[in-house]
């Protein structure tokens, strides 16, 4: 099944083929390790002062994108991490909940998402690769890949925008090393002051880290200092924002 947005609501997205399930999968697993690595933000134009002085540990950074499978254009990456009073699994299930997305994403306008499409990973319930649906009226053409993972020694929490065309291409099994895809997400692991028991291996007491980390694409080609700047105020407003969402959802707003 192909989408098509003239419908009014697609509410299921079958990946039936082993082509397109290969396809599906391989994109998911280059928007992960697209991910991870810019993690170390190495290498690129970083804003140490701002970072450590003025926003608490946000680590914020800005590449020039010109690679295929990427947005070509600027790129700022932001990241920070933070403590938790809850269990690494608690933290990861509040995320996998699509219906928790409201309280957390800012970009969704308060706006509900639903997946259209689940592809199992693993043996565990919450590793998979699902295509979402934003139910926002004006951007239709849009909807999110996004693969969740956990294991005991932790879990991620991955998504990235991508066209219905593009999205398109993977599901009818052609390549897709081609479409650019710009991820965000979470990392999610146990601040090692866990009890862990059961058979799943998952700590039931202690805290947990959670480093959230963003990448946007500037618009403008420009690589003036003013762009730089005004682009990372953006991000650092962003993140802020979603740090301080997921704090009230999960009751920890007192948290400093």
């Amino acid at each position: 099944m192909l989408l098509d947005f003239d419908e009014p609501i697609v509410h299921c997205l079958v990946v039936s083929s082993p082509e397109g399930k290969r396809s599906v999968m391989k994109l998911s697993q280059r928007m992960v390790k697209n991910f991870c690595g810019m993690l170390s933000m190495a290498g690129k134009l970083d804003f140490p002062q701002l970072s450590e002085v003025n926003n608490s540990g946000v680590r914020v950074s800005v590449r020039k994108s010109a690679e295929s499978g990427q947005p070509h254009g600027m790129i700022v990456s932001v990241a920070t991490s933070l403590w938790l009073p809850l269990p690494s699994e608690t933290v990861y299930n509040f995320f996998r909940d699509e219906k928790n997305r409201v309280q957390w994403d800012v970009l969704s306008n308060g706006n509900p998402v639903h997946e259209i499409a689940n592809i199992s990973t693993g043996t565990h319930p919450g590793n998979c690769i699902s295509v979402i649906r934003p139910f926002i009226p004006t951007e239709n053409n849009m909807l999110m890949l996004q693969e969740s993972y956990t294991d005991p020694l932790g879990s991620l929490f991955v998504y990235a925008p991508v066209d219905v065309p593009a999205l398109n291409v993977a599901v009818s099994g052609e390549d897709s090393s081609n479409i650019p895809i710009l991820p965000s997400g979470f990392v999610i692991s146990g601040d090692g002051r866990a009890e862990v028991t059961g058979d799943s291996g998952h700590s039931t007491a202690g805290g947990s880290l959670l480093t959230v980390a963003f990448q946007i694409l500037v618009s403008s080609p420009s690589t003036s200092k003013q762009m730089n700047m005004e682009s990372v105020a953006t991000v650092n407003t962003l993140i802020s924002s979603t740090v301080q969402k997921i704090k009230v959802a999960l009751n920890c707003s007192s948290l400093d």
